[in-house]
This record gives C-alpha cells, structure tokens and sequence, in this order.
C-alpha cells in the first residue's frame, strides 16, 4: 500500500477515534491523549536532535538529516492532533470544574494551560522554519532553540500528562516525559533511514543506548526519590498504575527496553540493518505501552474498552505521522536531485 493510501486510512481512523468521543468522551479522550503525546514525539524529538547536529557537527548526522527534517515537519500534524484534547480539557482535567487554591490554581486555568501548548508549538515551529530554510546562523537558532525546548516542553508535559492528578508533582517527570518522544522520534527515524538506506547504520545503535540509559536514569530517579522520600501524598499515582494489570505492563515496556541494550551491546547486531530496524520497531511498541501507562489508569483493573479505544488512536495517528513522513522525505530528496 502506497504512503498516500495510508494516509488515507489513517486520517479515516483518526475520524472514527474522534466520533466516539461522542460514546464514551473519558476514555477516548484519555486514550487520543496518550497517542497524541507518543506519535508528537516523531517531530519534536526530530527537530530536537537536527538542532543538536547543527551543534555538535559529525558525519553521522548529517547523513541522518533529510530523515529527520521530513519528520520534524510533520509539527503541524501533532498541533492538529492536540485539538481534540485542548476542546475537551473538561472532560479530562479534574482542575477546570475545581480549580485548586493558590498557585496551582492560576497555573492550571484553561486560559494559560491552552497558552503554554500554543507557545510551544509557535517557538518550535519558528525554529523548524528557520533551520529548513537556512534563516541565518544555524548554531544560533539551535542554541536558543534547545534552550526554548527543554524547559518550555517539560512544562507542557507536565500540562498534558501531569495535571490529569493534580495532585501528582515530579520535578522530573517533564524529562522523563520528553524522553519517550525522543526515543519514539529517534526510533521513527532509525526505521525509515534504514529501509531505504540499509548500509547507513553508523552510529545508530549507538544512539539508541544513549536514549535507553537517558529513560533508564529519568524513570528511576523519580520513582525512587518518591518512594526514599516516603512522600505518602503522592505515591498514590505509582499505586494506582501498578494494579490491576498495569504494574504487568509497565515490566513488558521495561524488558523490551532492557532486552534492546543487551542486543546492542554486540557489535554484530549494533552494526546489522535489520537488527536495527527490528529494535526501532519493538522500542516503539514499547512506548505505546508505556504511554497508556501513564495516561489510561484511572484506579482499578485494566479496561479492555478504554484499552482499544487507545490502540484505535495509536494505529490511525501513527499512519498519519508514518505516512506523511515518508511522503515529505520523498518530495526533500526529489527536491534536491539535479533537473
């Protein structure tokens, strides 16, 4: 099946997900939240390694870049994908009907919750056209471009994710956060790169172990500074997603990741195209787990019908993100061959 055609399917799917809203408007939001988040990390994980190669030079980057520009500019798809859930902020979000005292109170408002989203999106946009068009010092804008995107996505993350329990904080849960949308950007990259380029596989593996320790670090700091710190008014949130099947859950994701460094470690496989493209593909199946993970719990036993509901979202957005990936790289290199 051509890109177009799954484009196609993809966009036919995300209309359905969105129609049953309608039906059961917690759990189909929850779940096109939670796919929102996992397939935006196709661009923005993008765009933040292209800023971070114009930085740091070499040639394994510049050979990864046409791969990585075509799925950084698929931005505008993951703001179009957030819709959905800034319109139904009082369906998800316990803090707009009560809103908590003090600070926290002004900070989850609608007004400035919708704000932060548009802030980022626009700065990430600015720079995204900046860089692909070659507006000026390259080093500069990803300088103060990676600035803007650490601390200005982290807050973001924390909005979309964090605040469905106001009453959750983790100082490190934006990085933890972010790091899934760069694995699951990075891994979209890896996969597309080697399909039409098998033998460029300098550097990859090596990457992907980077991005495994970076999520290895970031997920156990916070679970073991809540838990050492005996902070009884928020351990509740790691309570709740570790029953009732979601604990089991949590482990798959942890063994794909741990059975992904293990490959890695060899030589063979870190060097193998198809090797490499069987771990990009099971590391992303592993972050559509650890994205319901955070997102769909809501106390209790897993539910087959908010799980599907999530799984519809997963699929027709990842067609759209996949798909259109593929066509903007098709149009970046025919762009560039000689007439």
């Amino acid at each position: 099946m051509t890109a177009r055609r799954l484009l196609v399917a993809g966009l036919a799917l995300a209309a359905i997900a969105l129609l049953l809203i309608a039906v059961a408007p917690a759990d189909a939001l929850r779940g096109w939240l939670a796919a929102a988040f996992l397939w935006s990390g196709v661009p923005i994980g993008a765009l933040g390694f292209i800023m971070m190669i114009h930085l740091t030079g070499g040639r394994w980057g510049h050979a990864t870049l046409p791969t990585l520009e075509a799925a950084a500019l698929t931005l505008p798809i993951a703001a179009a994908a957030l819709l959905p859930v800034l319109a139904g902020m009082s369906v998800l979000y316990p803090w707009v009907s009560a809103a908590p005292e003090g600070f926290k109170g002004s900070w989850l408002a609608p007004l400035p919750f919708v704000l932060r989203t548009v802030i980022l999106f626009a700065g990430l946009g600015l720079a995204l056209w900046a860089l692909v068009t070659r507006r000026g010092s390259t080093a500069a804008i990803s300088s103060v471009g990676l600035i803007f995107l650490a601390p200005m996505m982290s807050m973001v993350l924390v909005d979309w994710l964090l605040s469905l329990d106001p009453e959750f904080h983790s100082s490190g849960f934006g990085l933890y956060a972010m790091s899934i949308q760069f694995t699951v950007g990075w891994m979209a990259v890896m996969w597309l790169l080697l399909r039409r380029q098998p033998e460029r596989t300098a550097a990859l593996g090596a990457l992907a172990i980077t991005l495994i320790l970076t999520w290895l670090y970031l997920a156990f700091t916070s679970y073991f500074i809540i838990w050492s710190g005996d902070l009884g008014n928020v351990v509740g949130w790691y309570k709740v997603r570790g029953q009732g099947g979601w604990g089991i859950a949590y482990a798959i994701a942890a063994i794909i990741e741990a059975a992904a460094f293990v490959i890695l470690l060899f030589t063979r496989p870190r060097n193998a195209a198809r090797w490499l493209s069987g771990i990009a593909v099971a590391m992303i199946a592993g972050k559509v787990i650890e994205a319901a993970w955070l997102v769909l719990p809501q106390g209790g036993p897993v539910r087959l019908g908010a799980v599907a509901l999530y799984l519809l979202a997963v699929v027709a957005l990842g067609l759209v993100f996949g798909s259109a990936h593929c066509l903007l790289l098709d149009r970046r290199v025919a762009a560039r061959r000689p007439a």
